[in-house]
């Protein structure tokens, strides 16, 4: 990569597109599939790959950096071993690591976050700013009967606070069961350094639930923000129907509503603040839907609510961190 294609390409970021066998932004940094397969990581065509067991879904979602010339090319780096690996271009990096299904979590997640943590740092990309997290089995208990989210929560929560994560840095991320496997954890960052993590007025931040959520919080932002070359682009976490700490689950109907409502909430909160833009458009959403018969109205419902065509917003079907709901959203926006 040669000084100019540097200096062009600072303050780029990564943003998903889906269902195509390419995307906008030519040579996608990494591909994730979600399929009925294995979990896996591979390198193809200097590209990272990454499975993610999903038996009831097919969707395949490229990671491509956002460049004001998509004709730019870039030097990558990229190494993959049998359970983690990354892929970077100088200023963005991919980094992902799978761990096998065990009786516990909690110590595998701590390694597998202080490694990937560590990895960034090590290699420069210290702008962490969103993390996805995919756990077998997540409502079910572990060997001593803690639920695997909890228990993965605890390794998670470890590693944040043994490499000095101030809670207010946590950057934005996911929570999502799938039906069988141990964890896949993938993140992307980038060198630029600017970030703000925003909460939720609506909502507790999550590392302050009371302790009955589990021995640990939950460890991420409601949403992180990050500035491109392309204007500002907000990277809304996983988002349910939660009040404060609560779930509310009355009704489909209600959940659907009260997560809307979360997300509009954290556009709203920067609308008010003279620093930041009026308007955000939605570039993608992600749909995490527990039962299949319920994709159809929940999937039309937040298409309407963010004015966001389907092959921009698709479907998993998925557990959802808390067993007694039945959705979550995850989305990224654009000023």
């Amino acid at each position: 990569m040669t000084a100019l294609n540097i200096r062009n390409y600072q303050n780029s970021a990564l943003i998903p597109s889906y269902g195509h066998t390419s995307c906008t932004h030519k040579n996608p940094l990494a591909i994730v599939k979600y399929c009925n397969a294995p979990p896996s990581l591979s390198l193809v065509n200097g590209n990272m790959n990454l499975t993610i067991p999903c038996n009831a879904s097919d969707i395949t979602e490229y990671w491509c950096p956002i460049t004001k010339n998509s004709a730019m090319t870039f030097q990558k780096e990229s190494y993959v071993a049998e359970n983690n690996g990354w892929c970077a271009d100088g200023e963005n990096i991919f980094a992902a690591y799978i761990i096998p299904d065990q009786p516990e979590l909690s110590l595998s997640s701590e390694h597998a976050y202080k490694y990937l943590i560590e990895l960034t740092q090590k290699l420069g990309y210290t702008n962490i700013y969103r993390i996805w997290n995919y756990i077998g089995r997540i409502n079910t208990p572990n060997i001593n009967g803690l639920e695997r989210y909890r228990d993965f929560c605890t390794g998670r929560a470890n590693a944040f606070e043994a490499l000095n994560y101030a809670p207010s840095t946590l950057p934005a991320a996911t929570g999502i069961g799938f039906h069988d496997g141990g964890i896949a954890i993938f993140l992307i960052a980038r060198k630029t350094p600017e970030a703000i993590n925003i909460e939720n007025s609506l909502q507790i931040p999550a590392y302050q639930y009371p302790q009955c959520y589990g021995p640990k919080s939950p460890s991420f932002a409601r949403a992180t923000m990050i500035d491109t070359q392309d204007g500002q682009r907000l990277y809304i976490s996983g988002t349910a129907s939660i009040r404060q700490h609560a779930s509310l689950t009355d009704s489909l109907e209600q959940q659907i509503s009260i997560t809307i409502e979360n997300i509009q909430n954290i556009i709203k909160t920067l609308r008010a603040d003279s620093k930041y833009p009026k308007e955000y458009l939605c570039d993608s959403l992600k749909i995490y839907v527990r039962h299949e018969q319920d994709a159809a109205l929940i999937s039309a419902a937040f298409q309407d609510a963010f004015n966001i065509a389907a092959k921009n917003a698709p479907v998993l079907i998925a557990d959802i961190c808390r067993s007694e709901l039945s959705l979550e959203v995850e989305g990224v926006f654009r000023s």
